[in-house]
């Protein structure tokens, strides 16, 4: 969230993983993002627009896998 960015091949050294293949759902849930200009997704990263930076934690939920687990939850706080 800080950065605004993700590098897959930075996150994919560093942990050992395949990030394209590894994080596909998250990939595809982020397409609404891209198609409203709130993210760039492309071959090799991930970018927050100008735009985007008014909903980087909605953006960076998309990862959250203890949010994704239990969307039910109230303890979270709601985005507008």
């Amino acid at each position: 969230m800080c950065r605004g960015s993700v590098e897959f091949e930075a996150i994919g050294l560093e942990h050992g993983l395949a990030f394209t293949q590894t994080f596909a759902a998250e990939l595809r849930a982020l397409a609404p993002f891209e198609k409203d200009g709130l993210v760039e997704i492309g071959q090799d990263a991930i970018e927050v627009t100008a735009r985007g930076w008014y909903f980087v934690r909605n953006i960076a939920m998309v990862f959250d896998r203890h949010f994704q687990a239990d969307r039910t939850r109230s303890q979270f706080s709601r985005a507008i």
